[in-house]
């Protein structure tokens, strides 16, 4: 029951830091835009950044989406076959090790417009709650391969 309590928690930070504004960026005092993680993305397909569209879309929502749908599998206990449920943890644990590149990833793209001379950047709710999904995913995923470890010994 906890493991589904985690997952809920952390789905709902996840998406919500997803779309909630994330970064204010001030360029010459008179541009300002306001982005969350979802707009930041299709700005960049938009802007024909395609290399960073593909590295941010990646890591920072195709990842925690991937790494959910993997834990929901397992905390709903809809599987029944042990080699498959293994497939799965195995998955899970590969996935798991990524988990904080989607945070890391966002941290040097508002690193590197800070870096800008004429621009600032402030930071919104977005980023908190986001981080906050990541760190309770990472205590979800943990607490299911080790119950999983516990079950297989």
């Amino acid at each position: 029951m906890l493991g589904f309590i985690l997952w809920i928690i952390s789905s709902l930070l996840l998406l919500a830091g997803m779309v909630l504004p994330m970064f204010s960026f001030h360029k010459f005092y008179i541009f300002d835009d306001t982005f969350s993680l979802f707009g930041g993305v299709i700005y960049l397909l938009e802007e024909g950044e395609l290399f960073l569209f593909l590295i941010l879309f990646a890591f920072s929502i195709a990842l925690p989406i991937y790494k959910m749908v993997l834990s929901f599998l397992l905390v709903n206990n809809s599987i029944k076959e042990a080699e498959r449920k293994l497939k799965i943890v195995n998955r899970l644990a590969i996935v798991g090790k990524w988990s904080m590149t989607d945070v890391f990833v966002i941290a040097i793209l508002a690193a590197t417009v800070k870096l800008g001379m004429i621009a600032t950047i402030e930071v919104h709710t977005g980023l908190f709650v986001f981080g906050a999904g990541v760190i309770t995913s990472m205590l979800l995923v943990h607490r299911l391969l080790a119950g999983y470890e516990l079950r297989a010994v």
